[in-house]
């Protein structure tokens, strides 16, 4: 019963409304008994004046004849009633007339509930007057059991009480049943529907349910629920989404993860530590750390793991060797509070792809990509070590090795080619190399050797150096077959020997570039050894670098013009020529920075600057009627330019831009373009041709032997080289090679010039092989533009 009790609300409603009709009876009930007791001694009172009134005549009439028998009478008839206990009629000076009382005494009431609901005694009396005279004959006094009144009491309150009971009893079922249906029975439906859910979006209550209760509480409440439930499905759903995501994180984490208790067992792993171990996650479970790896570290995890605090990190490193070849890896292991226990998280990383990443990055460091050779880097350090290790009389020596003119092959075959072949040039000089020697690729096709130690003279008779670095050049100069291509390649190498005694590895480096250059101004394809007078000419060197860069930029440069000129000495055409005022040195000639430009990459664009110029001032020209129509302006590209990617565009450009027609223009290159790819020098010979522009062979004869090539090259002219038009009236041999270019060209139908004609012999000379256009002092020096300007109006004059 106590458990229906406290289970069922309904029984609950029930016992508590009954208990409540009960006290509200009882209450009510003594209430009215109170007022009762109250009210009763009034009631009283007037009930028995009204039966003293139906005796007052006769027993006035009995005193007023003295007739005491029949008062007597009177007063025993009055003792009928039974709650009248004693009567008494006493005359009119108060002496008793008259007495009667009842025999047997009502004796249910006890005294003590007398005394304490009825505690003063109950009397009434009358006074007796002559009927029709106001004269007092005496009165009558009637003593009342107070029992039998109060026994009257309690029995009409009794009823009273049970008859309030049963009402309120019945109201209370009533209201319990009306609460059952009201509240209790859809509360039940609804507690009911409620454990029947099994996911849905709302409780699944009967439609009366609906119906009855959609705009109470119970239907606000079972909205409430369903908002409830629709979270809670919203919420299981994000739990399980994010339950989801952490377990497709843990098990596809790159990374190694375990999660183990406080006793450093393992409760939770995922495929990477599979991979790691080679146990299964089952194997795995509740395995003990000491037990997965058998080194001290991991031996020790366990006391660490021990002594750490909550939220406490701590990262070692270690490795795995299950089953496998040892695995390089990283632990990074965090304590935390789960479940009101401990527990750690171990995040394992694979560390071989970073100690292999090292690697490489060492190799980068230190090794040349291309050719896997140490690169400048390394050597720079094994220099410095050298330097600091030497011992007194010990000598060192570093030779650097430059490619000659690598940067014409690589522009003009690719990058690709250049490399392949920096690669073969390095497989032919491993194996000269002593095995106590570095060689090391400085950058592009600079190469270094590193002599840790020299014996012998540290001068170029040192033989053992001096046959080294010949070894080295004959391989360099051997052919190279590359990727379709038979390519021939020189060197020029620089020596510098050390001691230990000098500033800086620098300083090495800077000797060994210096004497490097002095090799290939002395004609390439040999070797230098420092001297100290060469670093004056080093040091000019740079500085000829920088101020041939600013130059560039600040645009420094001037174009000259020197005429060209037929037999009659009228003017048909000119060539541009660049020279180079620097502010700080003065007038520059074009055989010092022409070569160094090609060097250091700026070719282009000095080319660039000098087509530009030319190309706007003659169309200037011949808008104002300087420049005649058909006169030709000979433009000089050197080979690498000729190679540049970019030239047909910057001619392009230049011609757009100035307005100047293609016609006018002439560019000359030299034998030595066919050097390098001959199939791609003619192919852009095409190109130029096809805009319209002429092409000559300038310095025809002192480079490449083109003869087979000269048939088929779209040129339009010859330039005879001034070295053979100076010697021209003296040495037979020149003039033999002039006459043999002569009738070469008139053969093939291409116009020859000659350059370098400075008297009138060499002009009569040259008309004498019919050779009819010059270039040279006779007819006029290189001159700026203004000059040239004043030599066209002179001309036009004459004519």
């Amino acid at each position: 019963m106590r458990f229906a009790f406290k289970k069922s609300l309904y029984i609950k409603q029930s016992f508590t409304t009954l208990l409540l009709a009960i006290v509200l009876s009882i209450v009510l009930s003594c209430l009215q008994a109170i007022e009762t007791l109250r009210s009763e001694p009034a009631r009283i009172d007037q009930e028995f004046q009204g039966i003293l009134s139906l005796v007052e005549q006769p027993l006035a009439h009995a005193l007023f004849r003295l007739d005491r028998a029949f008062a007597q009478q009177q007063a025993e008839s009055l003792l009928y009633h039974p709650a009248i206990q004693a009567v008494e009629i006493l005359d009119e000076e108060g002496q008793r007339f008259a007495y009667a009382d009842a025999s047997h005494p009502y004796t249910q009431i006890s005294d003590t509930v007398l005394k304490w609901l009825l505690p003063n005694e109950l009397m009434v009396e009358r006074a007796l007057y002559f009927s029709g005279i106001e004269i007092k004959l005496g009165r009558i006094q009637i003593d009342l059991d107070r029992r039998y009144l109060l026994d009257g009491i309690i029995a009409s309150n009794s009823q009273f009480f049970i008859h309030n009971l049963l009402k309120d009893i019945l109201l209370a079922s009533l209201i319990s049943l009306l609460f059952y249906g009201l509240v209790t029975r859809p509360v039940k439906q609804l507690t009911y529907a409620i454990s029947q859910v099994d996911g849905s979006e709302e409780v699944p209550v009967p439609k009366s349910f609906d119906r009855i209760h959609k705009q109470d509480e119970l239907g606000r409440l079972k909205s409430t629920f369903n908002q409830l439930l629709s979270r809670l499905n919203m919420a299981m759903a994000a739990l399980e989404r994010s339950h989801q995501h952490s377990k497709a994180m843990i098990d596809h984490a790159a990374d190694g993860i375990l999660v183990v208790n406080r006793n450093n067992r393992i409760i939770r792993s995922n495929a990477a530590v599979e991979k790691m171990t080679s146990l299964t996650q089952e194997q795995l479970r509740e395995t003990s750390l000491s037990d997965l790896h058998g080194d001290n570290l991991w031996l020790s995890l366990d006391e660490l793991l021990s002594e750490m605090r909550v939220d406490d990190v701590m990262t070692v490193e270690t490795t795995f060797s299950p089953m496998m070849s040892p695995i390089p890896v990283e632990i990074r292991i965090a304590k935390y509070f789960a479940q009101d226990d401990f527990e750690s998280v171990m995040l394992v990383r694979d560390l071989s792809e970073r100690k292999e990443a090292q690697q490489r990055i060492n190799r980068l460091a230190y090794y040349d990509s291309l050719t896997r050779l140490p690169n400048r880097t390394m050597i720079v350090e094994r220099l410095k070590k050298r330097m600091e290790s030497l011992e007194a009389q010990e000598t060192g020596a570093l030779v650097m090795l430059d490619l000659d003119r690598f940067k014409t092959i690589n522009d003009s075959l690719g990058h690709n080619v250049g490399d392949q072949l920096l690669v073969s040039v390095v497989e032919a000089l491993l194996h000269t190399i002593p095995s106590d020697v570095v060689f090391a690729r400085m950058g592009g096709d600079e190469f270094a050797f590193l002599w840790s130690s020299v014996k012998g003279a540290r001068t170029d008779r040192n033989v053992d150096l001096v046959r080294f670095v010949q070894d080295v050049l004959n391989e360099c100069s051997k052919a190279k077959h590359v990727a379709g291509h038979e390519l021939h390649v020189t060197a020029s190498i620089g020596v510098s020997f050390f001691d230990g005694t000098e500033e800086s590895p620098a300083t090495i480096l800077r000797q060994a570039d210096t004497a490097l250059y002095r090799a290939k101004e002395t004609g390439r394809n040999t070797f230098a050894f420092f001297q100290q007078d060469m670093q004056e000419i080093s040091d000019r060197r740079l500085l000829h670098e920088k101020s041939l860069h600013r130059a560039v930029s600040k645009s420094e440069f001037e174009v000259y013009y020197q005429p060209q000129n037929d037999a009659e000495g009228a003017i048909i055409g000119a060539e541009a020529l660049l020279r180079w005022h620097d502010p700080e040195h003065g007038f520059i000639p074009p055989d010092e920075f022409i070569p160094l430009a090609e060097e250091i990459g700026l070719i282009h664009d000095i080319g660039s600057i000098v087509f530009n110029q030319a190309a706007r001032q003659v169309a200037k020209w011949l808008e104002e009627g300087v420049w005649q129509e058909g006169w030709r302006i000979s433009i000089n590209v050197s080979p690498l330019q000729f190679l540049h990617p970019n030239l047909l565009a910057d001619i392009d450009d230049a011609l757009r831009e100035s307005g100047l027609p293609a016609s006018a223009i002439d560019i000359e290159i030299t034998e030595n373009v066919l050097m390098a790819d001959s199939e791609l020098a003619l192919e852009k010979m095409a190109q130029i041709r096809k805009l319209g522009i002429h092409l000559s062979i300038d310095d025809f004869g002192t480079g490449y032997s083109s003869l087979k090539y000269l048939k088929s090259l779209p040129i339009d002219r010859l330039k005879i080289d001034q070295s053979f038009v100076r010697d021209l009236i003296n040495d037979p041999s020149d003039r033999a090679i002039v006459m043999a270019i002569i009738a070469m060209a008139d053969a093939l139908d291409v116009n020859v010039l000659a350059e370098g004609v400075e008297t009138q012999a060499h002009l009569d000379q040259l008309k004498s092989m019919r050779c009819f256009t010059y270039q040279g002092y006779f007819f006029g020096r290189p001159m700026p533009a203004a000059q040239f300007v004043e030599l066209c109006n002179k001309h036009q004059a004459h004519t």
